[in-house]
């Protein structure tokens, strides 16, 4: 019941919302449209005025600003409908009244022959608006305003019972419910329409969602078929070199045991990204299994074996940060060194690391390859620096990567971290 109570209530308001605008109005229509329909409700309010002056002067004994007056309050709501419909309705029911009883009072010749309780003008004007508040208000609404609209005239019957003109309260009424009957139509094939696009519209976006990760699953594939097991082979194969030449000096055995150790941690990794293809749900949860920053010394540790020296330093407050954000971080780290190792391999490597209070920086610098003088190239033929832009872009970070005027190479970020 309550439900019920609290329905009721909100009807009512809305039935007395004069303050309320049209529920529909779009604020990016273009402005010839907004002019082109305040030219139309003008010339049909125009045309009412004029249509009211005729009949009221030809009905009414009163003076000629009196009519105009008359005339002009019936037109006047038509305007005023593109702003505050439930106003505009209000007023045209309540400047129909003056008409109303001055020919209710009437006891002369013309007053015979005159439209009452409502003329012509009036119902013009009262149609046009209550159709329109109809179009935009809810059913409880529109169906009580009809319900005034026909008891004005069942109350002019009422009050002033020795009238012999016909009701045009009633035909006004009957013009009213067609209306509404019309309306209700509209509304419903509108939201019917409405409905469709939505699920068509949902259609095509679980249709690209399938797309999306039909293709994910098909590079998941080639990556398991070709890089997962060249890895394998390559893991097997230092695991069994050892064994196989038996006169391996210590140093060359420890480079196949960090062959075979780099190898399977590549196999772990890729499994973890190809079950991150294969997910349909972008979740923080994706990350979990992820390396982060306190996988670093393990890092450095196989970057040290490859011949690589490196010098780290972290400042700041050392703490956890978003799963995301020691993600990204730990792969910009870990691309600038495969560069490094790459382009300038036994080069000299600072890596500094800096905890702010909103942000986290990161800087990975090496120096010229001692062995052929080479640095690391400012823009590779490899996809390393695309991707590590990429993943700053995901957490709106900006990444410079360049040789500085010492001739070392420099890879710089900042993740801001406050709101994470």
């Amino acid at each position: 019941m309550a439900p019920s109570f609290r329905a009721a209530g909100t009807s009512v308001r809305r039935l007395f919302a004069l303050s309320a605008r049209p529920e529909r109005a779009d604020p990016k229509r273009p402005t010839l449209m907004r002019g082109l329909r305040f030219i139309g409700v003008s010339l049909l309010a125009l045309y009412s005025a004029a249509l009211g002056i005729g009949v009221l002067a030809e009905t009414l004994p009163q003076s000629t600003p009196v009519i105009v007056l008359l005339a002009v309050a019936q037109a006047v709501p038509v305007v005023l409908l593109i702003y505050r419909p439930i106003a505009a309705w209000w007023l045209s029911l309540l400047a129909a009244l003056p008409y109303l009883m001055l020919i209710g009072l009437s006891t002369g010749p013309v007053a015979v022959e005159a439209l009452w309780p409502w003329s012509p003008a009036g119902i013009l004007a009262h149609l046009f608006v209550g159709l329109v508040v109809a179009y935009q208000a809810p059913p409880p609404v529109y169906l009580a305003q009809w319900l005034i609209t026909a008891g004005v005239a069942a109350a002019a019957e009422v009050f002033f019972p020795g009238q012999t003109q016909i009701n045009t309260g009633l035909v006004l009424s009957g013009l009213y419910a067609v209306g509404l009957a019309g309306i209700a139509i509209a509304r419903w094939l509108r939201d019917v329409r409405r409905e469709l696009r939505h699920q068509v519209g949902l259609t095509e976006q679980e249709r690209l969602q399938r797309s999306v990760l039909e293709e994910r699953t098909r590079i998941a594939r080639e990556l398991h078929d070709v890089v997962a097991h060249h890895m394998s082979v390559i893991a097997v194969q230092a695991e069994a070199a050892p064994y196989r030449a038996s006169a391996l000096d210590p140093v060359a055995a420890e480079s196949f045991t960090s062959i075979r150790q780099n190898a399977l941690a590549a196999l772990t990794e890729m499994r973890h990204i190809l079950g991150m293809l294969r997910s349909d749900h972008d979740s923080d949860v994706r990350y979990a299994p992820q390396p982060t920053l306190a996988d670093l010394d393990q890092l450095f540790g196989n970057c040290r074996s490859a011949g690589l020296t490196l010098t780290t330093g972290i400042r700041g407050d050392v703490r956890a940060l978003p799963e995301q954000v020691e993600l990204i971080a730990y792969r910009v780290i870990q691309e600038a060194l495969s560069n490094a190792i790459r382009h300038a391999p036994g080069a000299d490597v600072e890596i500094e690391i800096e905890y702010g209070r909103a942000d986290l920086s990161l800087r990975v610098s090496n120096s010229p390859s001692p062995a052929t003088g080479r640095h690391s190239p400012v823009a590779g033929a490899g996809h390393g620096l695309t991707g590590m832009r990429e993943r700053a872009a995901v957490l709106g970070a900006r990444l410079r990567a360049g040789r500085r005027d010492d001739g070392w190479y420099e890879v710089t970020m900042s993740l801001a971290v406050a709101d994470r």
